[in-house]
């Protein structure tokens, strides 16, 4: 590696050498004209048409004839080099669109590979006349083309190109042209519309990490000898690495090893196919990171995983069942940590309302559930459109984007502010004050529901995860039911105490410990936001959270400016002038964060806990083999942003019995996080009817034995109890 690595250098220095020598002394030049010759190649345009129509489009060709030896290169050039380039300079009301690249070849340079062609080069452009061209004069094209030739040695050069294509009625045809457009349409990639997928992982006995690529079953594929992929952009893979390929009815797959870079985007490259009797073909693709949707192999590695362990929890939640799961699993989120503060507050401003009449307590009750349910229901319609365009996402998923988490921190952090006395805003936003009783105090009361289940989506409590992902397999109308039927059971507890009066008689007289317990309250607040920036700065990094960090004090200076405003107008003026201001500049902060929300990191370990018990990064490979060799494995599908996953782990995953009681019993620990968005663990998590963390499984020995689904609430007695009783 460390040789592969050194020659690498080598060549991009050597290149790098090379041009700033042909900048410098600009050597290998031509004149202007149609055709450009240097010591190692003869460089053209070729026209479709020798005559061209207003109002229509046409092709040119970049040719390059290379001398014998050497070669240039394609758009991702590999390990070191340069793909050519063409600048023009057209008139107005001409455009032209992005080079068209034939298939490229993989050409070794002792460790190193580069993509690229020898002997004839070829480059379609297409251009295009807009109907507003009103010129009579000749179309007079120019360009300024670059290109990089190289045997072992590299030489840049480039040519200035001009030529003229008259004006007809309609265009005429360039026959002498026409054998190079031929052959270029036999060499271009054909789209291939197929579905596909890619995702990382090591392989049995390598250190280094591969990517793997797998297509649905092609006719295109599976009827070739040999395949070979090309990815568009630098980085992707290692250009020398060995590819392997894999036939099957069910699914293509390719395997090498990873290149520079970690991708998540979509990612477009080249097939290159081979028949028996070595005529090839290529083919345009595009793959989604993460497991294949419909890749009938991948699916048929999950089902035997999941046994049928899957049919029988799809067979057993009902609609009524799932409802009525919903609802317990709703009541007992009452209870979760992340939902407390919220909660807290709306017992608080139930005892504000002691003296209220009845029929105001039960409208308040009545609002509050209102934002509970309204804001499931909008939870339950994002979650069906995306998983409609094809993406697989679950329970929780808008907390794998960090732009929300950020959001959600400055919201938690104002309110926490609110609570302490710092800005007097929470009377009617909290739900909670004397002005509640004020019609403006419906509108905290919803806000309150509204905030309550933002909170709650990273809990998941038990009941919850068989409720949820029996919702999400369903048609769009059940899986807003089930997600109102949680909702219901969040509010259940304060409707009943605002219909039911004689339940208010067991809650605390209003009193000047209302006050204190309300600003104690805004602890919890901030305890929370603090964790939700640590689940940020996992999703991103340290620059990040420090523009949060930044934009949460702006937030603060601009409330403290809004508040202490003097009377006299001209100091209000300035005030709120520069008050305004801050906001701009936290605005700015908020740009940098929004600009990057896609570059999320990869969650290798969140480092809360102490982990005692030893574990291994999970992958669908290794689970197979583990199966496959008999060995017990103990699965853990967690996130960072799961308050139940980082209690468990806290309670009973990271406790030193439990890594002694694995260790005696050669269970394989595989962990696999759910931070950002992963399609692996989304579709392992559907194969067992669920679409939230926590999902603990245990595979007992023996390759045909039924996975066990573990409860989400763990300690470290129950496991162990589990784990024996599933063996026996």
């Amino acid at each position: 590696m460390m040789f592969h690595l050194l020659n690498k250098l080598r060549l991009n220095v050597l290149t790098i050498i090379a041009l700033l020598a042909f900048m410098l002394c600009n050597s290998s030049y031509a004149v202007e004209s149609n055709v450009v010759a240097t010591e190692n190649v003869k460089a053209r345009f070729l026209s479709q048409y020798s005559e061209v129509e207003v109002g229509q489009s046409f092709y040119v060709l970049f040719e390059i004839d290379i001398r014998d030896g050497w070669h240039t290169y394609w758009r991702n050039p590999g390990d070191s080099g340069q793909a050519t380039s063409i600048k023009w300079t057209l008139p107005q009301g001409v455009t032209a669109e992005e080079i068209q690249w034939p298939y490229p070849e993989r050409q070794y340079v002792g460790p190193v590979a580069n993509y690229g062609y020898h002997g004839t080069a070829l480059h379609r452009v297409k251009l295009n006349v807009s109907q507003d061209y009103t010129s009579e004069q000749p179309i007079l094209i120019q360009a300024n083309a670059t290109w990089l030739v190289c045997l072992e040695e590299c030489i840049p050069e480039k040519g200035q190109f001009r030529f003229e294509l008259p004006l007809a009625d309609k265009a005429v045809v360039a026959e002498e042209n026409q054998s190079s457009f031929s052959h270029f349409d036999k060499i271009l990639p054909k789209p291939l519309k197929v579905e596909s997928g890619y995702q990382y992982a090591s392989a049995s006995g390598d250190s280094e990490e591969q990517i793997r690529f797998e297509f649905a079953p092609a006719q295109e594929l599976l009827s070739a000898s040999k395949i070979e992929y090309f990815p568009h952009e630098w980085g992707v893979l290692q250009p020398p690495a060995e590819q392997t390929v894999v036939l099957d009815s069910q699914f293509v797959s390719i395997s090498m090893l990873k290149g520079d870079l970690r991708f998540k985007k979509p990612l477009k490259g080249v097939l290159v196919t081979w028949d028996a009797n070595g005529e090839t073909d290529a083919y345009q693709v595009e793959s989604k990171f993460g497991a294949l949707n419909i890749n009938a192999g991948l699916h048929q590695i999950t089902q035997n995983q999941a046994g049928q362990s899957q049919t029988i929890q799809t067979e057993e939640v009902g609609l009524l069942s799932a409802l009525l799961l919903a609802l317990l699993g709703g009541l007992i989120l009452n209870l979760m940590p992340c939902v407390f503060p919220v909660l807290s507050m709306k017992a608080l401003s139930l005892v504000h309302q002691a003296d209220q009449p009845p029929a105001v307590i039960r409208r308040h009750g009545i609002v509050y559930t209102l934002g509970i349910l309204i804001s499931f229901a909008v939870l339950g319609v994002a979650l069906i459109m995306i998983k409609a365009a094809g993406h697989h996402i679950g329970w929780g998923f808008q907390l794998q984007a960090p732009l929300f988490v950020a959001a959600i921190v400055v919201v938690i952090f104002v309110l926490g502010l609110s609570l302490s006395g710092f800005v007097e805003i929470g009377a009617s936003l909290m739900g909670a004050g004397s002005g509640l009783a004020q019609q403006k105090g419906y509108k905290g009361s919803f806000f309150t529901g509204v905030l309550a289940v933002i909170v709650a989506t990273p809990c998941t409590a038990p009941f919850m995860g068989p409720a949820v992902g029996f919702a999400l397999t369903q048609t769009p109308l059940i899986t807003v039911l089930v997600l109102l039927a949680l909702g219901l059971g969040l509010a259940l507890p304060y409707l009943l105490l605002s219909f039911v009066p004689v339940l208010s008689r067991y809650l605390p007289k209003p009193g000047l410990w209302m006050k204190k317990f309300q600003q104690f309250l805004a602890f919890p607040m901030f305890a929370t936001a603090a964790w939700l920036v640590w689940v940020f700065g996992l999703q991103t990094d340290m620059g990040q959270v420090f523009n949060l960090l930044i934009i949460c004090i702006l937030i603060t200076l601009v409330i403290w400016l809004w508040q202490n405003v003097r009377e006299q107008s001209y100091w209000r003026t300035i005030s709120r002038g520069f008050a305004l201001l801050t906001l701009l500049v936290a605005a700015s902060f908020a740009w940098k964060i929004a600009g990057s929300s896609n570059d999320t990191k990869e969650i290798v370990d969140t480092g809360l806990t102490e982990e005692a018990v030893n574990y291994e990064n999970f992958s669908l490979e290794r689970l197979q083999q583990l199966r496959k060799s008999n060995s017990p494995v103990f699965v853990n599908m967690t996130a960072a942003w799961c308050i139940t996953c980082l209690a468990n782990e806290k309670v009973a995953l990271s406790k030193p019995q439990l890594k002694t009681f694995f260790a005696d019993n050669n269970i394989t620990y595989l962990k696999g996080d759910w931070t950002n968005q992963d399609a692996v663990i989304t579709s392992y998590l559907e194969s067992f009817s669920r679409s939230s963390v926590p999902l603990y499984v245990y595979y007992p020995r023996g390759s045909a034995s039924q996975p066990q689904v573990l409860p989400q609430i763990l300690t470290v007695a129950g496991v162990m109890e589990f784990i024996k009783l599933a063996d026996q």
